[in-house]
Protein backbone atom coordinates (compact mmCIF):
# COMPACT_ATOMS: atom_id res chain seq x y z
CA UNK A 1 0.00 0.00 0.00
CA UNK A 2 2.88 2.46 0.72
CA UNK A 3 4.74 1.40 -1.97
CA UNK A 4 1.92 2.70 -4.18
CA UNK A 5 1.48 5.73 -2.52
CA UNK A 6 4.80 6.48 -3.09
CA UNK A 7 4.51 5.98 -6.55
CA UNK A 8 1.99 8.49 -6.66
CA UNK A 9 3.64 11.00 -4.47
CA UNK A 10 6.38 10.62 -7.01
CA UNK A 11 4.23 11.14 -9.74
CA UNK A 12 2.71 14.47 -8.36
CA UNK A 13 6.18 15.82 -7.38
CA UNK A 14 7.59 14.71 -10.78
CA UNK A 15 4.72 17.02 -11.93
CA UNK A 16 5.38 19.99 -9.55
CA UNK A 17 9.47 20.09 -10.72
CA UNK A 18 8.67 20.17 -13.97
CA UNK A 19 6.30 23.56 -13.41
CA UNK A 20 9.13 25.17 -11.66
CA UNK A 21 11.12 28.42 -12.59
CA UNK A 22 14.54 26.52 -12.30
CA UNK A 23 13.10 23.71 -14.35
CA UNK A 24 13.95 23.67 -18.59
CA UNK A 25 10.40 25.72 -19.18
CA UNK A 26 8.77 23.95 -22.20
CA UNK A 27 5.04 22.91 -22.24
CA UNK A 28 3.76 19.39 -23.14
CA UNK A 29 0.64 19.68 -24.50
CA UNK A 30 0.74 15.84 -24.32
CA UNK A 31 0.86 16.05 -21.10
CA UNK A 32 -1.88 15.27 -18.69
CA UNK A 33 -2.21 17.43 -15.59
CA UNK A 34 -4.82 18.19 -12.81
CA UNK A 35 -6.08 21.24 -14.36
CA UNK A 36 -6.80 19.47 -18.01
CA UNK A 37 -7.49 15.66 -16.80
CA UNK A 38 -10.02 14.94 -16.53
CA UNK A 39 -12.02 17.58 -18.90
CA UNK A 40 -15.17 15.10 -19.89
CA UNK A 41 -17.02 12.15 -19.48
CA UNK A 42 -15.02 10.39 -21.61
CA UNK A 43 -11.85 11.25 -19.41
CA UNK A 44 -14.45 10.18 -16.48
CA UNK A 45 -14.87 6.44 -18.18
CA UNK A 46 -11.21 6.06 -18.92
CA UNK A 47 -10.35 6.12 -15.34
CA UNK A 48 -13.30 4.08 -13.94
CA UNK A 49 -12.23 1.20 -16.92
CA UNK A 50 -9.01 1.38 -15.30
CA UNK A 51 -10.99 0.69 -11.56
CA UNK A 52 -12.60 -2.51 -13.62
CA UNK A 53 -9.45 -3.40 -14.88
CA UNK A 54 -7.74 -3.93 -11.13
CA UNK A 55 -10.06 -6.46 -10.42
CA UNK A 56 -7.91 -9.09 -13.28
CA UNK A 57 -4.58 -7.94 -12.35
CA UNK A 58 -1.73 -10.21 -10.94
CA UNK A 59 -2.79 -10.93 -7.59
CA UNK A 60 -6.45 -11.06 -8.21
CA UNK A 61 -8.65 -12.58 -10.71
CA UNK A 62 -5.26 -12.18 -13.90
CA UNK A 63 -3.50 -14.66 -12.11
CA UNK A 64 -3.29 -15.51 -8.21
CA UNK A 65 -6.55 -15.05 -6.90
CA UNK A 66 -8.19 -18.85 -6.37
CA UNK A 67 -5.35 -21.17 -7.32
CA UNK A 68 -2.60 -19.50 -5.15
CA UNK A 69 -5.01 -18.04 -2.09
CA UNK A 70 -8.94 -18.76 -2.23
CA UNK A 71 -8.23 -22.68 -3.30
CA UNK A 72 -5.38 -23.15 -0.74
CA UNK A 73 -7.66 -22.05 2.26
CA UNK A 74 -10.32 -24.04 1.46
CA UNK A 75 -8.45 -26.90 0.34
CA UNK A 76 -10.24 -26.82 -3.51
CA UNK A 77 -7.09 -27.93 -5.17
CA UNK A 78 -4.04 -29.74 -3.91
CA UNK A 79 -0.68 -28.73 -5.53
CA UNK A 80 0.49 -31.14 -7.94
CA UNK A 81 3.60 -28.71 -8.36
CA UNK A 82 5.95 -29.33 -5.05
CA UNK A 83 8.46 -26.26 -5.81
CA UNK A 84 7.25 -23.83 -4.09
CA UNK A 85 7.40 -24.48 -0.04
CA UNK A 86 4.99 -21.06 0.64
CA UNK A 87 2.74 -22.11 -1.79
CA UNK A 88 2.49 -25.60 0.06
CA UNK A 89 2.30 -24.06 3.19
CA UNK A 90 -0.78 -22.02 2.54
CA UNK A 91 -2.32 -25.47 1.23
CA UNK A 92 -1.42 -26.44 5.18
CA UNK A 93 -3.53 -23.56 6.17
CA UNK A 94 -0.21 -22.54 7.45
CA UNK A 95 0.44 -18.97 5.24
CA UNK A 96 3.75 -16.64 5.68
CA UNK A 97 4.01 -13.13 6.02
CA UNK A 98 6.64 -13.30 3.30
CA UNK A 99 4.41 -15.03 0.83
CA UNK A 100 4.51 -13.63 -2.41
CA UNK A 101 1.16 -15.01 -3.77
CA UNK A 102 -0.15 -13.12 -0.61
CA UNK A 103 1.35 -9.67 -1.20
CA UNK A 104 0.60 -9.95 -5.01
CA UNK A 105 -3.34 -9.96 -3.66
CA UNK A 106 -2.46 -7.26 -0.82
CA UNK A 107 -0.97 -5.10 -3.20
CA UNK A 108 -3.20 -5.18 -5.99
CA UNK A 109 -6.58 -5.13 -3.72
CA UNK A 110 -4.66 -1.73 -2.09
CA UNK A 111 -4.39 -0.54 -6.51
CA UNK A 112 -7.76 -1.01 -6.73
CA UNK A 113 -8.43 1.04 -4.14
CA UNK A 114 -6.20 3.67 -4.82
CA UNK A 115 -7.81 3.93 -8.44
CA UNK A 116 -11.38 4.16 -7.18
CA UNK A 117 -10.29 6.98 -4.57
CA UNK A 118 -8.27 8.79 -7.46
CA UNK A 119 -11.47 8.45 -9.70
CA UNK A 120 -13.93 9.46 -6.75
CA UNK A 121 -11.44 12.72 -6.46
CA UNK A 122 -11.91 13.21 -9.78
CA UNK A 123 -15.20 13.50 -10.28
CA UNK A 124 -15.92 16.17 -7.45
CA UNK A 125 -13.55 17.94 -9.33
CA UNK A 126 -15.17 17.25 -12.60
CA UNK A 127 -18.54 17.96 -11.44
CA UNK A 128 -17.67 22.00 -10.49
CA UNK A 129 -16.63 21.99 -14.37
CA UNK A 130 -19.64 20.59 -16.05
CA UNK A 131 -22.69 20.62 -13.75
CA UNK A 132 -25.11 19.44 -16.78
CA UNK A 133 -23.02 16.28 -16.67
CA UNK A 134 -24.63 15.65 -13.12
CA UNK A 135 -26.76 12.01 -14.15
CA UNK A 136 -23.52 10.87 -16.14
CA UNK A 137 -21.21 11.95 -13.63
CA UNK A 138 -23.85 10.40 -10.79
CA UNK A 139 -23.55 7.00 -12.64
CA UNK A 140 -19.73 6.72 -12.59
CA UNK A 141 -19.14 7.65 -8.92
CA UNK A 142 -21.96 4.81 -8.38
CA UNK A 143 -20.24 2.16 -10.06
CA UNK A 144 -16.73 3.55 -8.41
CA UNK A 145 -18.14 3.70 -4.71
CA UNK A 146 -19.44 -0.28 -5.97
CA UNK A 147 -16.06 -1.01 -6.88
CA UNK A 148 -14.19 0.43 -3.85
CA UNK A 149 -16.25 -1.50 -1.75
CA UNK A 150 -15.41 -4.96 -3.53
CA UNK A 151 -11.62 -4.25 -2.72
CA UNK A 152 -12.45 -3.53 0.72
CA UNK A 153 -14.68 -6.60 0.90
CA UNK A 154 -11.94 -8.75 -0.18
CA UNK A 155 -9.23 -7.10 2.11
CA UNK A 156 -11.57 -7.26 5.33
CA UNK A 157 -12.59 -11.32 4.70
CA UNK A 158 -9.29 -11.79 3.97
CA UNK A 159 -7.03 -9.96 6.60
CA UNK A 160 -9.22 -9.14 9.24
CA UNK A 161 -8.59 -10.55 12.71
CA UNK A 162 -12.50 -11.44 13.00
CA UNK A 163 -15.36 -11.74 10.56
CA UNK A 164 -18.39 -11.43 11.93
CA UNK A 165 -19.17 -7.30 13.22
CA UNK A 166 -21.60 -8.22 15.65
CA UNK A 167 -19.18 -10.89 17.80
CA UNK A 168 -15.19 -9.93 15.97
CA UNK A 169 -16.19 -6.01 15.38
CA UNK A 170 -13.77 -4.96 18.06
CA UNK A 171 -10.92 -6.70 16.46
CA UNK A 172 -8.47 -5.25 14.32
CA UNK A 173 -9.72 -5.13 10.49
CA UNK A 174 -7.89 -2.93 8.09
CA UNK A 175 -6.70 0.82 7.38
CA UNK A 176 -9.43 2.90 5.85
CA UNK A 177 -8.27 5.40 3.40
CA UNK A 178 -10.55 7.67 1.17
CA UNK A 179 -8.66 9.76 -0.41
CA UNK A 180 -4.97 9.75 -2.11
CA UNK A 181 -2.11 10.05 -0.22
CA UNK A 182 -0.48 13.37 -0.92
CA UNK A 183 2.64 12.72 1.23
CA UNK A 184 4.45 10.01 3.06
CA UNK A 185 2.97 10.75 6.47
CA UNK A 186 -0.20 10.14 4.99
CA UNK A 187 0.71 6.05 3.98
CA UNK A 188 1.62 5.41 7.62
CA UNK A 189 -2.22 4.04 8.41
CA UNK A 190 -3.50 2.32 11.26
CA UNK A 191 -5.72 -0.52 11.28
CA UNK A 192 -9.73 0.00 12.11
CA UNK A 193 -11.76 -2.41 13.71
CA UNK A 194 -13.53 -5.47 11.54
CA UNK A 195 -16.71 -3.53 12.44
CA UNK A 196 -15.54 0.03 10.92
CA UNK A 197 -14.51 -2.17 8.32
CA UNK A 198 -17.72 -3.58 7.03
CA UNK A 199 -20.06 -0.53 8.39
CA UNK A 200 -17.52 1.40 5.00
CA UNK A 201 -18.32 -1.66 2.48
CA UNK A 202 -21.98 -1.21 3.71
CA UNK A 203 -21.90 2.62 2.86
CA UNK A 204 -20.34 3.18 0.08
CA UNK A 205 -22.87 -0.06 -1.31
CA UNK A 206 -25.76 2.25 0.23
CA UNK A 207 -24.18 5.37 -1.40
CA UNK A 208 -23.89 3.56 -4.55
CA UNK A 209 -27.57 2.15 -4.42
CA UNK A 210 -28.74 5.30 -4.53
CA UNK A 211 -26.65 6.72 -7.32
CA UNK A 212 -27.54 3.32 -9.61
CA UNK A 213 -31.07 2.81 -8.26
CA UNK A 214 -32.32 0.75 -11.22
CA UNK A 215 -29.85 1.04 -13.58
CA UNK A 216 -29.34 -1.83 -16.29
CA UNK A 217 -26.64 -1.67 -18.84
CA UNK A 218 -27.81 -3.75 -22.22
CA UNK A 219 -24.91 -2.36 -24.83
CA UNK A 220 -22.08 -4.79 -25.66
CA UNK A 221 -19.69 -2.62 -24.46
CA UNK A 222 -21.26 -2.12 -20.91
CA UNK A 223 -22.71 -5.23 -20.08
CA UNK A 224 -19.89 -5.87 -17.80
CA UNK A 225 -21.12 -2.32 -15.52
CA UNK A 226 -22.32 -2.61 -11.89
CA UNK A 227 -26.22 -2.74 -12.32
CA UNK A 228 -28.32 -1.18 -10.03
CA UNK A 229 -29.43 -5.20 -9.05
CA UNK A 230 -25.95 -5.99 -8.86
CA UNK A 231 -25.72 -3.50 -5.47
CA UNK A 232 -28.78 -4.96 -4.46
CA UNK A 233 -27.36 -8.39 -4.55
CA UNK A 234 -23.87 -7.57 -3.23
CA UNK A 235 -25.58 -5.93 -0.24
CA UNK A 236 -27.44 -8.79 0.46
CA UNK A 237 -24.90 -10.81 0.53
CA UNK A 238 -22.82 -8.75 2.80
CA UNK A 239 -25.55 -8.76 5.22
CA UNK A 240 -25.95 -12.12 5.26
CA UNK A 241 -22.19 -12.78 5.51
CA UNK A 242 -22.76 -10.82 8.72
CA UNK A 243 -25.93 -12.58 9.61
CA UNK A 244 -27.98 -9.84 9.74
CA UNK A 245 -30.80 -11.46 8.56
CA UNK A 246 -33.52 -8.59 8.92
CA UNK A 247 -31.58 -6.29 6.02
CA UNK A 248 -30.35 -9.35 4.40
CA UNK A 249 -33.87 -10.55 3.72
CA UNK A 250 -34.97 -6.90 2.27
CA UNK A 251 -32.41 -7.05 -0.69
CA UNK A 252 -32.11 -10.66 -1.23
CA UNK A 253 -36.03 -10.80 -1.45
CA UNK A 254 -35.99 -7.42 -3.78
CA UNK A 255 -33.07 -9.32 -5.83
CA UNK A 256 -35.37 -12.67 -5.94
CA UNK A 257 -38.68 -11.00 -6.90
CA UNK A 258 -37.99 -7.87 -8.78
CA UNK A 259 -34.77 -8.35 -10.83
CA UNK A 260 -36.34 -9.95 -13.46
CA UNK A 261 -33.25 -12.82 -13.27
CA UNK A 262 -33.70 -16.41 -13.83
CA UNK A 263 -31.66 -19.73 -13.26
CA UNK A 264 -30.24 -20.85 -16.60
CA UNK A 265 -31.07 -24.27 -18.12
CA UNK A 266 -27.84 -26.92 -17.11
CA UNK A 267 -27.01 -26.76 -20.64
CA UNK A 268 -26.53 -23.70 -20.44
CA UNK A 269 -25.04 -23.35 -16.70
CA UNK A 270 -22.23 -26.23 -17.51
CA UNK A 271 -20.60 -24.01 -20.22
CA UNK A 272 -20.59 -20.60 -18.10
CA UNK A 273 -17.21 -20.69 -16.94
CA UNK A 274 -15.17 -21.37 -20.27
CA UNK A 275 -15.63 -18.44 -22.29
CA UNK A 276 -19.16 -19.34 -23.24
CA UNK A 277 -22.48 -18.49 -22.31
CA UNK A 278 -21.71 -14.78 -20.46
CA UNK A 279 -23.78 -12.74 -19.18
CA UNK A 280 -26.91 -14.61 -18.88
CA UNK A 281 -30.30 -14.18 -17.32
CA UNK A 282 -28.61 -15.54 -13.68
CA UNK A 283 -25.74 -12.84 -13.86
CA UNK A 284 -25.63 -9.99 -11.49
CA UNK A 285 -22.34 -8.82 -11.37
CA UNK A 286 -19.40 -10.51 -14.32
CA UNK A 287 -15.54 -9.91 -14.41
CA UNK A 288 -15.63 -9.54 -18.16
CA UNK A 289 -13.00 -11.08 -19.94
CA UNK A 290 -10.85 -11.53 -23.39
CA UNK A 291 -8.43 -13.78 -24.89
CA UNK A 292 -5.48 -11.39 -25.26
CA UNK A 293 -2.63 -12.99 -27.20
CA UNK A 294 -0.60 -9.49 -26.81
CA UNK A 295 -0.29 -9.97 -23.10
CA UNK A 296 -0.18 -12.60 -20.67
CA UNK A 297 -3.31 -12.80 -18.35
CA UNK A 298 -2.28 -11.08 -14.86
CA UNK A 299 0.27 -8.14 -16.69
CA UNK A 300 -1.62 -4.76 -16.46
CA UNK A 301 -2.31 -4.39 -20.23
CA UNK A 302 -4.35 -7.94 -20.47
CA UNK A 303 -7.70 -8.10 -21.12
CA UNK A 304 -7.37 -11.86 -20.35
CA UNK A 305 -6.62 -13.96 -17.87
CA UNK A 306 -4.04 -16.99 -16.41
CA UNK A 307 -5.68 -18.46 -14.07
CA UNK A 308 -6.36 -21.16 -16.62
CA UNK A 309 -2.70 -21.26 -17.17
CA UNK A 310 -2.09 -22.45 -13.53
CA UNK A 311 -5.08 -24.69 -13.18
CA UNK A 312 -4.84 -26.21 -16.94
CA UNK A 313 -6.24 -29.68 -17.49
CA UNK A 314 -3.72 -32.26 -18.46
CA UNK A 315 -4.05 -34.73 -21.28
CA UNK A 316 -2.92 -37.97 -22.69
CA UNK A 317 0.11 -37.84 -24.86
CA UNK A 318 0.91 -39.95 -28.03
CA UNK A 319 2.43 -42.17 -26.35
CA UNK A 320 -0.55 -42.50 -23.53
CA UNK A 321 1.09 -40.55 -20.86
CA UNK A 322 0.24 -37.64 -19.43
CA UNK A 323 1.06 -34.30 -20.88
CA UNK A 324 0.42 -30.50 -19.69
CA UNK A 325 -1.83 -27.99 -21.45
CA UNK A 326 0.07 -25.36 -20.06
CA UNK A 327 1.43 -25.30 -16.72
CA UNK A 328 -0.85 -27.26 -14.95
CA UNK A 329 0.29 -27.14 -11.48
CA UNK A 330 -2.85 -27.36 -8.95
CA UNK A 331 -5.54 -30.41 -9.23
CA UNK A 332 -9.00 -30.89 -7.86
CA UNK A 333 -8.16 -32.37 -4.07
CA UNK A 334 -9.45 -36.21 -4.52
CA UNK A 335 -11.62 -35.83 -1.28
CA UNK A 336 -13.81 -33.19 -3.52
CA UNK A 337 -14.71 -36.02 -6.05
CA UNK A 338 -16.28 -37.80 -3.04
CA UNK A 339 -18.00 -35.07 -1.70
CA UNK A 340 -19.71 -34.80 -5.06
CA UNK A 341 -20.78 -38.54 -4.01
CA UNK A 342 -18.49 -40.31 -6.69
CA UNK A 343 -17.55 -43.70 -5.56
CA UNK A 344 -16.89 -45.62 -8.82
CA UNK A 345 -13.42 -47.45 -7.68
CA UNK A 346 -10.22 -46.29 -9.62
CA UNK A 347 -9.33 -46.39 -12.87
CA UNK A 348 -6.10 -48.13 -13.05
CA UNK A 349 -6.03 -52.19 -13.54
CA UNK A 350 -4.78 -54.13 -10.66
CA UNK A 351 -0.73 -53.91 -10.62
CA UNK A 352 -0.54 -50.82 -12.34
CA UNK A 353 2.77 -49.05 -12.08
CA UNK A 354 2.52 -46.21 -14.99
CA UNK A 355 -0.29 -43.74 -15.53
CA UNK A 356 -0.69 -44.30 -19.64
CA UNK A 357 -4.57 -44.93 -21.02
CA UNK A 358 -3.39 -48.32 -21.50
CA UNK A 359 -3.32 -49.39 -18.17
CA UNK A 360 -7.04 -48.12 -17.75
CA UNK A 361 -9.43 -50.68 -16.46
CA UNK A 362 -12.05 -50.63 -19.14
CA UNK A 363 -15.14 -51.30 -16.81
CA UNK A 364 -14.22 -48.30 -14.34
CA UNK A 365 -15.08 -46.25 -18.01
CA UNK A 366 -18.50 -48.23 -17.92
CA UNK A 367 -19.49 -47.58 -14.28
CA UNK A 368 -18.40 -43.74 -14.81
CA UNK A 369 -20.90 -43.27 -17.79
CA UNK A 370 -23.59 -45.05 -16.05
CA UNK A 371 -23.01 -43.44 -13.22
CA UNK A 372 -23.35 -39.95 -14.61
CA UNK A 373 -26.08 -40.99 -17.09
CA UNK A 374 -27.96 -42.21 -14.11
CA UNK A 375 -27.27 -39.30 -12.37
CA UNK A 376 -26.36 -41.39 -9.11
CA UNK A 377 -23.36 -38.37 -8.66
CA UNK A 378 -23.83 -35.07 -8.31
CA UNK A 379 -23.90 -33.98 -12.17
CA UNK A 380 -21.90 -30.38 -11.22
CA UNK A 381 -19.14 -32.78 -10.63
CA UNK A 382 -18.82 -32.81 -14.20
CA UNK A 383 -19.65 -28.94 -14.31
CA UNK A 384 -16.18 -28.16 -12.38
CA UNK A 385 -14.03 -31.13 -13.30
CA UNK A 386 -12.60 -33.10 -15.67
CA UNK A 387 -12.32 -37.10 -15.24
CA UNK A 388 -8.96 -38.56 -16.63
CA UNK A 389 -10.01 -41.03 -19.21
CA UNK A 390 -13.61 -40.30 -19.49
CA UNK A 391 -13.86 -36.64 -20.75
CA UNK A 392 -11.96 -34.61 -23.30
CA UNK A 393 -10.32 -31.82 -24.32
CA UNK A 394 -8.90 -29.96 -27.49
CA UNK A 395 -5.12 -29.36 -27.90
CA UNK A 396 -3.94 -28.23 -31.03
CA UNK A 397 -7.30 -28.72 -33.24
CA UNK A 398 -7.49 -32.78 -31.95
CA UNK A 399 -9.36 -34.11 -29.22
CA UNK A 400 -7.38 -36.01 -26.83
CA UNK A 401 -9.03 -37.64 -23.51
CA UNK A 402 -7.97 -36.03 -20.26
CA UNK A 403 -4.97 -38.13 -18.59
CA UNK A 404 -4.40 -38.57 -15.17
CA UNK A 405 -2.85 -35.05 -13.06
CA UNK A 406 0.57 -34.28 -14.70
CA UNK A 407 3.48 -35.42 -11.87
CA UNK A 408 1.18 -36.85 -9.92
CA UNK A 409 2.84 -40.10 -8.80
CA UNK A 410 0.34 -41.76 -6.29
CA UNK A 411 -0.88 -43.71 -8.81
CA UNK A 412 -4.12 -44.46 -6.28
CA UNK A 413 -5.20 -41.00 -5.99
CA UNK A 414 -7.85 -39.55 -8.47
CA UNK A 415 -5.95 -36.80 -10.09
CA UNK A 416 -8.53 -35.32 -11.96
CA UNK A 417 -8.51 -31.70 -13.77
CA UNK A 418 -10.21 -28.59 -13.05
CA UNK A 419 -12.66 -27.68 -16.06
CA UNK A 420 -13.93 -24.67 -14.58
CA UNK A 421 -12.21 -21.43 -15.78
CA UNK A 422 -10.51 -23.20 -18.48
CA UNK A 423 -10.47 -23.67 -22.07
CA UNK A 424 -11.55 -27.24 -23.42
CA UNK A 425 -11.76 -26.11 -26.92
CA UNK A 426 -8.73 -24.49 -27.80
CA UNK A 427 -5.81 -25.12 -24.66
CA UNK A 428 -2.60 -24.36 -26.08
CA UNK A 429 -0.79 -22.81 -23.47
CA UNK A 430 -0.53 -19.34 -25.50
CA UNK A 431 -4.19 -18.87 -25.11
CA UNK A 432 -3.88 -20.59 -21.26
CA UNK A 433 -1.92 -17.35 -20.81
CA UNK A 434 -4.54 -14.88 -21.83
CA UNK A 435 -8.03 -16.93 -21.23
CA UNK A 436 -11.00 -14.99 -21.88
CA UNK A 437 -13.34 -16.79 -19.15
CA UNK A 438 -15.26 -14.42 -17.43
CA UNK A 439 -15.85 -14.94 -13.30
CA UNK A 440 -19.49 -14.56 -12.28
CA UNK A 441 -18.75 -13.31 -9.33
CA UNK A 442 -22.02 -12.77 -7.92
CA UNK A 443 -25.24 -14.68 -10.02
CA UNK A 444 -28.84 -15.75 -9.09
CA UNK A 445 -27.92 -19.41 -7.65
CA UNK A 446 -26.02 -18.10 -4.73
CA UNK A 447 -28.91 -15.41 -4.12
CA UNK A 448 -30.76 -18.08 -3.86
CA UNK A 449 -28.64 -19.94 -1.63
CA UNK A 450 -27.92 -16.74 0.45
CA UNK A 451 -31.76 -15.66 0.59
CA UNK A 452 -32.22 -19.71 1.79
CA UNK A 453 -30.42 -18.89 4.22
CA UNK A 454 -31.99 -15.67 5.30
CA UNK A 455 -35.45 -17.55 5.37
CA UNK A 456 -34.31 -20.44 7.80
CA UNK A 457 -33.17 -18.29 10.61
CA UNK A 458 -36.81 -16.02 9.90
CA UNK A 459 -38.94 -19.17 10.97
CA UNK A 460 -39.26 -19.96 7.05
CA UNK A 461 -38.10 -23.35 6.76
CA UNK A 462 -40.36 -24.18 3.84
CA UNK A 463 -39.50 -21.14 2.18
CA UNK A 464 -35.64 -22.10 2.98
CA UNK A 465 -36.03 -25.29 1.34
CA UNK A 466 -37.90 -23.90 -1.83
CA UNK A 467 -34.97 -22.06 -2.47
CA UNK A 468 -32.30 -24.71 -1.99
CA UNK A 469 -34.04 -26.87 -4.08
CA UNK A 470 -34.52 -24.66 -7.19
CA UNK A 471 -30.69 -24.66 -7.16
CA UNK A 472 -30.36 -28.51 -6.83
CA UNK A 473 -33.64 -29.49 -9.74
CA UNK A 474 -31.32 -27.06 -12.06
CA UNK A 475 -28.13 -29.34 -10.94
CA UNK A 476 -30.05 -32.35 -12.30
CA UNK A 477 -31.78 -30.70 -15.08
CA UNK A 478 -35.11 -30.51 -13.90
CA UNK A 479 -37.66 -27.67 -14.15
CA UNK A 480 -36.51 -25.20 -11.47
CA UNK A 481 -39.90 -24.69 -10.00
CA UNK A 482 -41.73 -27.63 -9.90
CA UNK A 483 -41.51 -30.29 -7.15
CA UNK A 484 -39.12 -33.85 -7.76
CA UNK A 485 -38.50 -36.37 -6.53
CA UNK A 486 -34.95 -35.49 -6.33
CA UNK A 487 -35.96 -32.79 -3.77
CA UNK A 488 -34.46 -32.34 -0.46
CA UNK A 489 -37.45 -33.31 2.32
CA UNK A 490 -35.97 -31.46 4.76
CA UNK A 491 -33.05 -28.84 5.88
CA UNK A 492 -31.21 -32.16 7.77
CA UNK A 493 -32.08 -34.20 4.56
CA UNK A 494 -29.14 -36.65 3.19
CA UNK A 495 -26.98 -34.76 0.60
CA UNK A 496 -24.40 -36.83 -1.62
CA UNK A 497 -21.24 -36.04 0.59
CA UNK A 498 -20.47 -38.51 3.79
CA UNK A 499 -18.80 -36.53 5.71
CA UNK A 500 -19.73 -34.88 9.12
CA UNK A 501 -19.81 -31.40 7.83
CA UNK A 502 -21.96 -31.79 4.62
CA UNK A 503 -23.67 -34.90 5.07
CA UNK A 504 -26.83 -33.95 6.92
CA UNK A 505 -26.91 -30.09 5.73
CA UNK A 506 -28.42 -29.58 2.35
CA UNK A 507 -27.51 -25.70 2.10
CA UNK A 508 -23.97 -25.80 3.17
CA UNK A 509 -23.72 -29.02 0.61
CA UNK A 510 -26.10 -27.08 -2.03
CA UNK A 511 -23.20 -23.92 -1.44
CA UNK A 512 -20.23 -25.96 -1.78
CA UNK A 513 -21.23 -27.79 -4.92
CA UNK A 514 -23.21 -25.11 -6.45
CA UNK A 515 -20.20 -22.52 -6.12
CA UNK A 516 -17.35 -25.42 -6.22
CA UNK A 517 -14.45 -23.50 -7.62
CA UNK A 518 -15.67 -20.19 -7.93
CA UNK A 519 -14.08 -18.76 -4.72
CA UNK A 520 -16.78 -18.66 -2.26
CA UNK A 521 -16.53 -21.54 0.07
CA UNK A 522 -13.38 -20.36 1.70
CA UNK A 523 -15.55 -17.46 3.41
CA UNK A 524 -18.64 -19.42 3.80
CA UNK A 525 -15.69 -21.64 6.07
CA UNK A 526 -15.07 -18.30 7.81
CA UNK A 527 -18.15 -16.64 8.58
CA UNK A 528 -20.00 -20.60 9.88
CA UNK A 529 -16.45 -21.30 11.72
CA UNK A 530 -15.91 -24.64 10.17
CA UNK A 531 -12.43 -24.56 9.90
CA UNK A 532 -11.25 -27.59 12.28
CA UNK A 533 -13.91 -29.29 10.93
CA UNK A 534 -12.66 -28.94 6.99
CA UNK A 535 -9.27 -29.39 8.05
CA UNK A 536 -10.08 -33.10 9.55
CA UNK A 537 -12.04 -33.93 6.70
CA UNK A 538 -9.55 -32.62 3.91
CA UNK A 539 -6.55 -34.07 6.52
CA UNK A 540 -3.50 -33.44 3.96
CA UNK A 541 -1.90 -31.91 1.09
CA UNK A 542 0.70 -33.96 -1.09
CA UNK A 543 3.04 -31.32 0.56
CA UNK A 544 2.28 -32.31 4.26
CA UNK A 545 -0.69 -32.53 6.54
CA UNK A 546 -3.28 -29.78 7.30
CA UNK A 547 -2.05 -28.09 10.68
CA UNK A 548 -5.02 -25.93 11.81
CA UNK A 549 -5.38 -22.97 14.29
CA UNK A 550 -8.33 -20.31 15.27
CA UNK A 551 -6.13 -17.72 14.32
CA UNK A 552 -5.70 -19.05 10.24
CA UNK A 553 -8.96 -17.77 9.52
CA UNK A 554 -7.32 -14.40 8.93
CA UNK A 555 -4.39 -14.36 6.90
CA UNK A 556 -1.09 -12.51 7.63
CA UNK A 557 -0.23 -8.58 7.02
CA UNK A 558 2.59 -9.24 4.31
CA UNK A 559 5.83 -8.40 5.29
CA UNK A 560 6.83 -5.33 2.90
CA UNK A 561 3.80 -4.05 4.51
CA UNK A 562 4.90 -4.07 8.42
CA UNK A 563 8.32 -3.02 7.38
CA UNK A 564 7.02 -0.07 5.08
CA UNK A 565 3.86 1.24 7.72
CA UNK A 566 5.55 1.70 11.32
CA UNK A 567 1.44 1.72 12.57
CA UNK A 568 0.69 -1.47 11.07
CA UNK A 569 -0.01 -4.04 13.16
CA UNK A 570 0.55 -8.02 12.84
CA UNK A 571 -2.41 -10.34 13.01
CA UNK A 572 -2.32 -12.96 15.81
CA UNK A 573 -0.48 -16.54 15.10
CA UNK A 574 2.16 -14.75 12.85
Amino acid sequence: MKILHQFLLLFVLTGLLSCSDDFVNVENPGALSPSQYPNSVTDLEQLLTGVYATQHATGLYGHTMLGKNLWLWDHTLDLSWQGTPTWIQMGQNNSQPNDSFLYDTWRELWRGVQRSNTLLASIETYRQKAPNDAAAIDLIKGQALFLRAWYYFHLVSFWGEGFNAATDGAKMGVPIITEVASGLEATQVPRKTVKEGWDFVIGDLKAAEGLLKSTNWTGATDKHKVSGWAVKGFLGKVYAYQADWANAKTYLSDVVTNSGKSLVTFDVYKDMFNGKNEFTSESLFELNLNVDMTARGGDDQSMGSSIGMVIAPTYVSDNGGQAASAWSNVFPHAKNIARFGFNEGHYFKAGTTSANIANVDPAYITRSLEAKKKQTVDPRLWVACYQPYVDSMVVNGKKRPISHYLDITELDMEAWSFRKFTNPSGTEAEINMSNGANFPWLRLADVYLLYAETLSHSGDNAGALEYINKVKRRAYGLPVNTPSALDYKSLTDQTKATDAVLKNDPLKYERWAELFAEGHWWLDVRRWQIGDKEAAYYQRIRGGAIQWDPTDYAQPIPINEITANVNMRQNPGY
